[in-house]
């Protein structure tokens, strides 16, 4: 019954986010900021309101997250709101380097493997039960702890699976690059085209805890929106590769089914553009 309930409650929250957008729009050309229509729910910045669109697996574009993890990470929570292109497989939403290490926390579906969690590179991976294949936005979160490597993943506010011993009392690695969009084989780079990103990308945050079951429910719809300590979705905080970055604008496509958009920002013809 709760996973009925969370997938209607996540669609009417992107409904009305869209019916939202698409009202505002009519009334001016620049949003300064995006209303959700009613509920207990928090009114989002435009800095905060953009997706990055990926349309096609390359082995040069890339986002990078400018904040990087400044401590040693013992617990985490990370989440965001994917859209998936055409398989096979997602690809690699996120990836974390450190020196050493170019797999010091990865999320990946490469080819028709199944999502898997990377700690500390394959010492230990696991399967998420997660499936992101009906062209439509989901919310997924993962979490993990150091303690006996306890983990949980999550989609659109439902845990789909748990366990432990995933890479248990090995804490993640300060000063990494965290790159969006591709896997890392060194630092910053040597990108494989095949494990490469494709799909929509938005509302990327990231906890130095453990989020409750209640506020990952909450975060996926929209009862709430929570900021990561560790890393936070703002348009100033992600570094755009692999082309020329353009100023953030309105998004003029329809707004139907995506998740706190104001700024579609999309790689065109060998260069990211706001759309």
């Amino acid at each position: 019954q709760q996973a009925g309930n969370s997938a209607q409650s996540a669609e009417v929250c992107q409904r009305s986010i869209s019916c939202g957008f698409e009202e505002q729009y009519k009334q001016t050309a620049n949003l300064n900021s995006l209303s959700l229509l009613k509920g207990n729910h928090k009114k989002l910045k435009s800095p905060s309101a953009f997706m990055l669109d990926f349309p096609m697996r390359t082995n040069y574009m890339y986002a990078r997250m400018k904040r990087s993890v400044v401590n040693e990470i013992f617990a985490m929570t990370i989440c965001l709101r994917l859209k998936a292109g055409a398989g096979p497989g997602l690809g690699t939403p996120f990836s974390y380097a450190v020196p050493g290490q170019a797999n010091e926390l990865v999320l990946m579906e490469w080819g028709n493997n199944p999502m898997e969690l990377l700690i500390n590179d394959k010492v230990k991976a696991v399967t998420l039960p997660i499936t992101l294949t009906d062209d439509k936005w989901h919310h997924v979160c993962v979490t993990w702890a150091t303690r006996d490597g306890t983990w949980e993943a999550y989609q659109d506010g439902v845990k789909k699976g748990s366990g432990q011993n995933l890479s248990a009392w090995h804490p993640i690695k300060p000063g990494g690059m965290f790159i969006l969009g591709q896997e890392q084989d060194t630092l910053g780079g040597r990108f494989d085209v095949t494990q490469s990103f494709m799909g929509e990308l938005s509302d990327l945050q990231f906890w130095s805890r453990v989020l409750t079951p209640s506020e990952i429910y909450s975060q996926a719809t929209c009862g709430a929106h929570l900021e990561g300590d560790v890393m936070s979705w703002l348009e100033e905080s992600v570094e755009l590769h692999g082309g020329r970055t353009a100023g953030s604008q309105s998004c003029r496509t329809t707004m139907s089914n995506q998740p706190f958009v104001s700024t579609c920002v999309k790689f065109v013809r060998g260069s990211w553009t706001a759309l």
